[in-house]
């Protein structure tokens, strides 16, 4: 058993894919972030140190990981893992050599499936059912959760669902703004509409688990390959007195527009742009407000305006699906269990001190 480094990125997302190569439900994903997170020369991997390794037996690989410390943040995230099934002691291995990197980057602990940060993914996807992944969603095969059952702190993350009409109707009373506008984003000037967006990511999300400090390079990064897909009323603001106090982010599920094995791109833009072609599910991917406004209604505002927009600009949407909220988070999964209060993917992430 031989842990190695691998040489290029190329040769990692080729190792990463080969792992899904039969199986059924998989929509890639992965390869997209992963070539946003691991470019040599982008914007988020100049801000971090990263080492891309794997363990290998008799030429088969059996588990990788890319091992990344960012300069803001205090854990080192063990990202883009895959494994084969029966694994644990290879896993052992690459575990062993990501606390030995964290100690020399000196980091506090290890963030398992953390894939860089968590607006790029989080969570291993777990559960008896089986699904497609949605865009932006995790997937992996369901055994991955059993290697870290010993010597880690499991963080567990829900992702709710409902009909539109079921949300809409919860949402009824809520058309009357008052001193609170809710404005589509201005995507005509990009740079500084995701400057607006990283600055209340900051303030917002300041201190949860699994955020840090985003840079305005990190997110027009991020965003940049996603515009051509996007509408004004994919990103909305909600503002006061002139300033800027929430937002919510939500795009269709644009997997449906690609074949399995397959991921987004320039076709999936054909499909959607020019050919119409309809998408069922809408996902609410991100929704924060500042903290001195979370008890106006603000959030609910933002909700009700989402499928607002939503039954005007897509008009084939039935569902909506929340991306994963964490379970410590009592605050926001009852936000959101409150307006779907169906389950549709358990999520879970492993932290071990190091």
């Amino acid at each position: 058993m031989e842990l190695f480094d691998f040489k290029t990125a190329s040769e990692y997302e080729k190792s990463m894919l080969n792992f899904y190569k039969i199986d059924s439900f998989f929509k890639n994903n992965k390869s997209g972030t992963f070539l946003i997170v691991c470019n040599p020369r982008g914007a988020f991997f100049q801000n971090t140190v990263q080492r891309m390794i794997g363990v290998k037996e008799n030429g088969e690989m059996l588990c990788q990981c890319v091992l990344i410390k960012h300069y803001a943040h205090d854990a080192v995230s063990v990202s883009f893992f895959e494994a084969k099934q029966n694994a644990d002691e290879a896993v052992n291995l690459l575990i062993s050599a990501a606390a030995r990197f964290g100690k020399a980057q000196n980091a506090k602990r290890l963030e398992i499936s953390l894939d860089g940060h968590c607006n790029y993914g989080v969570g291993f996807s777990c559960g008896k059912t089986v699904l497609p992944p949605l865009f932006g969603e995790s997937y992996n095969p369901d055994y991955y959760p059993g290697f870290f059952k010993e010597g880690y702190t499991p963080m567990s993350f829900t992702s709710y669902t409902d009909s539109l009409e079921n949300i809409a109707a919860k949402l009824d009373v809520f058309n009357n703004r008052g001193d609170i506008t809710i404005e589509p984003a201005d995507f005509r000037r990009f740079s500084d509409t995701m400057k607006r967006y990283t600055d209340l990511s900051n303030t917002i999300f300041d201190g949860h688990r699994y955020c840090f400090h985003r840079e305005y390079t990190e997110d027009l990064e991020l965003f940049s390959g996603m515009k051509p897909l996007l509408s004004p009323c994919n990103l909305l603001f909600a503002r006061k007195s002139g300033q800027d106090i929430g937002f919510l982010l939500m795009y269709p599920d644009f997997n449906k527009l690609v074949q399995n094995g397959s991921g987004v791109g320039i076709n999936t833009y054909m499909r959607f742009k020019l050919f119409r072609r309809p998408i069922r599910t809408m996902k609410i991917v991100e929704i924060g407000v500042l903290p001195e406004f979370q008890t106006g209604g603000t959030i609910l505002l933002l909700f009700a305006e989402a499928i607002r927009q939503t039954k005007i600009h897509y008009p084939y949407i039935e569902k909506v699906v929340s991306s994963w909220v964490l379970d410590e988070n009592k605050k926001s999964r009852s936000m959101v269990s409150r307006l779907a209060p169906n389950i549709y993917k358990k999520y879970l992430a492993y932290e071990k001190k190091i």
